[in-house]
């Protein structure tokens, strides 16, 4: 049975709800941090009530796992389509400058020190697939001459970290203080990951 022209608009009402939220706590997370931002922060940004939120969202870490699944399952997927080092590169830092929130929040869930919740591992299985991604890339690289020996896992976590600390530096996100152009981080990726 086709739902009712009432039941349409509350659906798009909820869903338009739910991408607000996660739109602002996106934003508060990736400026403020997760631990610093509060679901009243959020609440008033979106102009709704905690209560509300709770419509949505169990709790605080909950909101947190939604923000980064929805943009992260779009990243893997951009990822999967780079056809070799460099490109994996450029795909993650233009994915980032698209989302510059969400690159924030990134940078400071996945580093040294995390802002995530304590025992936080709601991120395990898409960090492994990110890594096998770029494990992957190395792999073909070094069969085809390219990549310098070594192991791909340790590589592609060494590549990560150096990607997740451009966006520290990237000039379309830094801000203030010190930048590094594109085609400079680009060279040193290409040198420190040469054959």
């Amino acid at each position: 049975m086709p739902l009712s022209p009432r039941e349409l608009r509350r659906q798009h009402r909820v869903a338009t709800s739910r991408e607000q939220i996660l739109d602002t706590a996106e934003e508060l997370f990736g400026d403020q941090g997760y631990r610093a931002t509060s679901l009243q922060q959020v609440a008033e940004r979106c102009e709704f009530s905690v209560g509300a939120l709770y419509q949505f969202f169990r709790n605080k870490e909950e909101l947190l796992r939604a923000v980064m699944e929805r943009r992260g399952l779009v990243q893997l997927a951009e990822m999967r389509a780079a056809g070799d080092l460099l490109g994996l590169v450029d795909t993650i830092v233009a994915f980032h400058r698209r989302y510059p929130a969400f690159g924030r929040l990134s940078a400071r869930v996945y580093s040294a020190g995390s802002d995530a919740p304590a025992g936080y591992h709601v991120f395990e299985a898409n960090y492994r697939v990110a890594m096998d991604l770029y494990a992957a890339v190395i792999t073909a690289g070094q069969r085809a001459g390219t990549v310098r020996a070594g192991n791909p896992q340790a590589l592609a976590r060494l590549l990560s970290s150096m990607v997740s600390a451009y966006h520290r530096v990237d000039p379309a996100l830094a801000g203030a203080g010190p930048t590094l152009a594109e085609a400079d981080f680009r060279q040193i990726v290409a040198r420190a990951f040469a054959a």
